[in-house]
């Protein structure tokens, strides 16, 4: 990964997009400080979809319940 300072990137800002386009990731700095990252929008939409199937993945893994059985099971106390 590429890291550039703003005032670099804000005077060679098509550069960098090309950069990106390519499928680069660029670390944004200010004063040596990383505050901000450019990185392409596929990668980001990728990784959205593995988060949405990890999340599925744990949601099936509940074991199903019948309401009616959990109603009866409070009513005993």
């Amino acid at each position: 990964m590429q890291s550039v300072p703003i005032y670099q990137l804000k005077n060679e800002l098509s550069r960098f997009i090309a950069l990106v386009e390519r499928g680069e990731e660029i670390a944004v700095t200010r004063r040596g400080e990383e505050v901000a990252r450019l990185v392409p929008s596929r990668k980001v939409e990728n990784d959205r979809l593995a988060e949405i199937r990890r999340a599925r993945e744990k949601l099936s893994a509940v074991p199903a319940f019948d309401e009616r059985e959990l109603v009866a099971e409070g009513r005993k106390w």
